[in-house]
């Protein structure tokens, strides 16, 4: 675990955006209603229909398993690369799985814990804490799942952004962005104050990994500058892209019944 920490530390301390020479390395097959989702190393998670399967950083496929009893796996995150998290819609749960995909701790119930409707989680740097949005309710909750009687709340989120729509929420260097879809990025800090509205003309997805900015529109995948507002579009020329994932330059691209994995060096 200690190696482990290193070198995620290394990692991070060592990142940087170039796209001098990029490279499409592998595809992975998806279903078309699966969940994915890519960890700091670059290991891919896919989950298909009742099936969870992990491809290691080689592309090999290294564990699957049942996910049946779960239910409809909306979301998956990494807490590290040793604990992967599991969110179901259908079943308000959150379940916390290993690096082998073995069930690492107990289903949390997110409705018998008070909770309306939650169409989608974050996970957060504090220890065992996540962002819940409570759409229900109109709230936002940094929740402690190891004493869930502690938790830090914002309310009335729709009326603060004025939107009627959030449909994205991530922690990145302790500060909280949701995106309502409509081109609007609000940026909180973790006391859960608005500090920052960023406008992003035409975009219809975000990704934000160590403090860089990027946007789906419908002519590609672009990175936001923020020193002169601009954009620089990102040298990937596929078409019908529905979802991306950058992290430490890798591009995972999800177009079709294909997730796209591009290195960037």
């Amino acid at each position: 675990m200690k190696y482990t920490t290193l070198i995620l530390s290394f990692l991070i301390l060592n990142f940087s955006f170039s796209q001098e020479n990029v490279a499409l390395s592998y595809s992975f097959p998806i279903g078309a209603e699966s969940a994915w989702h890519a960890d700091l190393l670059g290991n891919l998670y896919i989950g298909n229909k009742d099936i969870l399967v992990k491809y290691d950083t080689a592309n090999v496929m290294q564990y699957s398993q049942s996910i049946k009893s779960i239910g409809r796996v909306k979301q998956i995150s990494s807490i590290n690369t040793m604990k992967i998290v599991l969110f179901s819609d259908q079943q308000q749960t959150i379940t916390l799985v290993d690096n082998t995909l073995s069930e690492a701790n107990k289903t949390y119930d997110l409705a018998e814990m008070g909770f309306g409707y939650v169409p989608f989680i974050a996970v957060s740097a504090q220890p065992n804490k996540f962002w819940i949005y409570d759409q229900a309710d109109s709230r936002l909750v940094l929740l402690d799942l190891s004493r869930t009687g502690q938790q830090q709340e914002i309310e009335n989120v729709r009326g603060i952004l004025n939107s009627s729509e959030i449909n994205w929420i991530k922690e990145d260097k302790n500060q909280l962005y949701l995106f309502n879809g409509t081109e609007s990025l609000y940026v909180f800090d973790l006391y859960g104050t608005l500090t920052d509205v960023i406008s992003l003309d035409g975009a219809q997805k975000v990704e934000i990994f160590q403090g860089e900015i990027f946007v789906l529109k419908k002519d590609g995948i672009f990175r936001y500058l923020e020193g002169d507002k601009s954009y620089e579009k990102v040298n990937i020329d596929t078409q019908n892209i529905k979802d991306f994932q950058w992290v430490n330059n890798k591009f995972f691209v999800r177009t079709g019944g294909v997730i796209l994995k591009y290195e960037m060096n």
